[in-house]
């Protein structure tokens, strides 16, 4: 059996003290590749499950170079001078990237072992000791490597040194097979879970697959004793009304004590400009946000079912 330090996987980012990803301050371990296809999807290049170039528009200054360093032909300009990738025939050899000299084309997504992800997360483990923090691994959606996470955890759980574990929580949209979590699931101290509607149709048609999955899963963890918190991502137009929450709030009550709150996670417009920047089109015709105030009513709505409501984790 391969030891977990040498299990492989693919890093879309590594982002350090974060504090809505669990308790404390975390270090969070974004993986590429996901299961779902939310419309609203605000890390678009953490979709796909390997390394690829990703265009920066706002860098690109429109001098072709890359369209001859690309011998598979898979590159064009648009109207502006900007690359256009045609993903059916992109190598992914990263020529282009490595002939850029301002950074209009990027490699993005590192092959890293698990060894040397998490040490980069020791770095940090005297912030946990004292904020009472740790890992978390997110995405993307972890489990689309779920050898990988159980690697890192179980590095986590030997520590930078014997007998100090690290705290671990796993950021997960719950659509994955029972049995990658029922591996991962005794090594995370936390899971949060999202839940993004209720009603399977709707699920469907804005995620690309019903939630009947995530729910049976959501069982299943609180079953195993997982403890839980259920991450609701309020999405103006597409789950945002009092059926639903209701629903939602109903649903997390019924796992008991598995639960220890809900995360109210309010959308935000910045996706667009990502998008923009990668070159990539974003018509998600999202309405009004949700401030504080306009979230109070709802926090009042999930608090007549479950003891503890936040905004953002």
């Amino acid at each position: 059996m391969k030891a977990p330090g040498k299990t492989i996987g693919i890093v879309n980012d590594i982002q350090r003290m974060s504090t809505n990803d669990g308790p404390g301050f975390r270090t969070t371990v974004f993986l590429k590749g996901c299961l779902l296809d939310c419309k609203w999807c605000h890390n678009p290049e953490g979709r796909r499950r390997f390394p690829e170039v990703i265009p920066f528009y706002t860098n690109c200054i429109g001098c072709g170079d890359c369209l001859e360093a690309c011998a598979a032909g898979a590159l064009s300009l648009n109207d502006d001078a900007k690359p256009m990738i045609d993903r059916a025939l992109c190598t992914d050899c990263f020529q282009c990237a490595r002939t850029c000299t301002h950074s209009g084309l990027v490699p993005w997504g590192a092959i890293q072992t698990a060894a040397e992800v998490m040490q980069e997360v020791f770095a940090d483990e005297p912030f946990f000791r004292h904020s009472g923090g740790g890992l978390t691994v997110s995405g993307g959606e972890p489990m689309a490597q779920p050898g990988f996470v159980h690697a890192l955890f179980s590095l986590a759980k030997e520590g930078a040194e014997e007998g100090r574990p690290i705290h671990t929580a796993l950021d997960t949209c719950g659509h994955a097979p029972w049995e990658d979590y029922a591996r991962v699931l005794p090594l995370a101290d936390l899971v949060l879970l999202d839940l993004k509607h209720m009603d399977p149709q709707p699920h469907k048609a804005y995620t690309g697959a019903t939630n009947k999955l995530i729910l049976d899963n959501a069982q299943k963890m609180a079953e195993a004793g997982a403890v839980m918190r259920i991450r609701v991502p309020i999405i103006p137009g597409v789950n945002d009304n009092q059926e639903n929450w209701t629903a939602t709030a109903k649903f997390a009550a019924s796992l008991d004590d598995a639960v220890q709150g809900v995360d109210l996670l309010p959308y935000h417009p910045y996706a667009g400009s990502k998008y923009r920047a990668f070159g990539m089109e974003y018509d998600f015709p999202a309405g009004e946000g949700y401030d504080d105030a306009r979230l109070e009513p709802v926090i009042d709505l999930f608090l007549e079912h479950v003891y503890e409501v936040t905004i953002g984790g």
